[in-house]
């Protein structure tokens, strides 16, 4: 097939392939055409004509679906124009073993397409209804989110981000309903308040993972959630870029709440946030597991004190962090495992210092660090000796003979995004370095 050609089929072979495997599902002869281990089904929609996503017809294709033999527990319509209405009767008649769906990215929601879902899947554990254009009565949506609440009553995660009709009575609901409620996502969801969150939150005590937009400029509101839900583990804290205030931290309030529980925490784009904040994070938080930072551009030399304090951390992102210094690091950070300095001032002597700082490291981020050379790169092979990936993409003063001492120097290498300018030409030496089982990107 040409190299331009698009992987498309018309409904007609559609037809086809599903009445050949039909026709072999009841042949004892050819039960090795038998599919019973297929779980998850994705129908995307394609943007592009070279895309390979679905482009047929979604209600004749679930339909299709719906006849064949399977015990499917993921359904994953992403981006999708509108909800198929009449297919997802028709699967949900005869497959009843969904726990899991995505209508994420949709162009539009009606009102009767939250209650089809709650009157064909019952039995969901999680649903993804999250980034759609809500267009039509906001009001019915507050009865809509009720009923499916009632309906839900085994939903364990939820992804209602940009649902601007939700308000912190819809929110009680959800948590007061769904007994086995342990993640919510609520991004942009701007009538919801902090009070509301935590008063929900109350009827759910063993709730794990929050996703919520904050529009506080201070810590007044995390800090209010930790007391009222000692069980949460996950927190992803997004700040509208449109506030731009100003940082107040209350230190006495702060350092009344330690939340050892707590193992991920992510802060992106909180703008306000600086190097007080994070350090008194790193008191009350002391077990983390993974912290994300990028896009906290206040912050710079109290990022030490945080990986001080907290010797657990394994991941930690630091991309787009303008002012983040890391030259006080002069301990070792033992469990650290996944760092990303991409789009940062990151220099060679820093490196070197992370370089030694890092042992156990096993992913490097440096996209875009113009500032890194080949002995900086040349550091962090030689002192970081577990390395498996490292990202050297738009690192203009990289020079890409490194790539291949790189590969020969540290044998744990798996996977290299290339600097600019690196040439992959398939020759004795590239037969070579292929043995070493080192990706190439």
């Amino acid at each position: 097939m040409a190299a331009e050609a698009y992987l498309y089929l018309p409904d007609e072979c559609w037809e086809c392939v599903f009445k050949f495997l039909n026709n072999h599902e009841v042949d004892k002869d050819n039960s090795y055409f038998k599919f019973p281990n297929i779980t998850s089904l994705a129908l995307k929609r394609g943007f592009h004509r070279n895309s390979n996503a679905f482009r047929g017809d979604r209600n004749a294709f679930l339909h299709q679906i719906s006849r064949l033999p399977l015990k499917l527990t993921s359904l994953d319509l992403t981006s999708q124009v509108f909800i198929p209405a009449d297919g997802l009767r028709d699967f949900s008649q005869n497959i009843t073993t969904l726990t899991s769906l995505n209508f994420s990215d949709m162009d539009s929601i009606k009102i009767s397409d939250m209650l089809l879902i709650a009157d064909c899947f019952p039995s969901l554990e999680e649903l993804d209804i999250g980034r759609i254009a809500i267009f039509h009565d906001q009001n019915s949506f507050i009865d809509g989110i009720k009923t499916l609440s009632l309906a839900l009553s085994k939903l364990r995660k939820i992804n209602l981000s940009t649902h601007s009709y939700m308000t912190d009575e819809c929110l009680f609901h959800l948590f007061n309903n769904c007994k086995f409620l342990e993640e919510v996502i609520i991004f942009d969801c701007f009538n919801i308040t902090n009070v509301g969150i935590v008063y929900a939150l109350c009827e759910r005590p063993k709730f794990k993972s929050l996703h919520f937009t904050n529009r506080t400029d201070n810590c007044s509101n995390l800090l209010d959630i930790l007391r009222n839900c000692p069980s949460l583990s996950n927190i992803k804290m997004k700040y509208p870029y449109q506030y731009m205030w100003e940082e107040s931290v209350d230190n006495s309030n702060s350092l009344m709440v330690v939340s050892p529980q707590l193992e991920t925490l992510c802060l992106a784009g909180n703008t306000w946030l600086s190097d007080e904040s994070i350090i008194i994070f790193a008191s009350i938080f002391p077990n983390l597991q993974l912290l994300d930072l990028s896009y906290c551009n206040k912050i710079s030399e109290g990022i030490c004190e945080v990986l001080k304090r907290c010797g657990k951390i394994r991941h930690l992102n630091l991309s787009y962090c303008s002012k983040v210094k890391l030259f006080g690091m002069n301990f070792e950070a033992p469990k650290l495992e996944v760092l990303n300095l991409s789009h940062r001032r990151v220099n060679n002597a820093q490196l070197h210092v992370i370089s030694k700082s890092c042992p156990r490291l096993l992913q490097l981020s440096l996209e875009n660090c113009n500032y890194v050379s080949n002995t900086g790169v040349k550091h962090v092979a030689e002192n970081c000796i577990q390395l498996r990936e490292i990202n050297l993409k738009n690192c203009q003063k990289v020079h890409p003979k490194v790539v291949d001492s790189m590969i020969f120097s540290r044998p744990t290498l798996r996977k290299i995004i290339v600097p600019p300018r690196y040439r992959y030409r398939f020759n004795d030496g590239e037969r070579e370095l292929l043995c070493h089982g080192c990706l190439l990107c």
